[in-house]
């Protein structure tokens, strides 16, 4: 137990200490800039407002409940049901 605490654990407690030091003295981690080309490809990854829509919609994890407030507001229902694993690992 001993050779285990001296090997693993006191390098980890000086990286440790080490790192409080430094964020005690105020500096901070150095911010990664993204070149022209990495932030186009961001960009053309990441969702747009009008396709990231589906989000605003007030979604009902309940299927009476969505049918009970469908019918108090006269709106249409959509259900989508699935049998099985949600990841599809069946």
């Amino acid at each position: 137990m001993a050779k285990f605490f001296v090997v693993t654990l006191m390098p980890l407690l000086f990286l440790v200490s080490g790192l409080d030091l430094l964020a005690a003295e105020g500096e901070s981690l150095p911010t990664l800039k993204l070149s022209a080309e990495n932030a186009k490809f961001r960009d053309l990854v990441m969702p747009n407002t009008s396709e990231a829509s589906y989000r605003k919609i007030p979604w009902r994890t309940s299927i009476l409940q969505g049918i009970v407030e469908a019918q108090k507001h006269d709106k249409p229902v959509m259900i989508y049901l699935m049998n099985g694993h949600p990841l599809g690992c069946t």
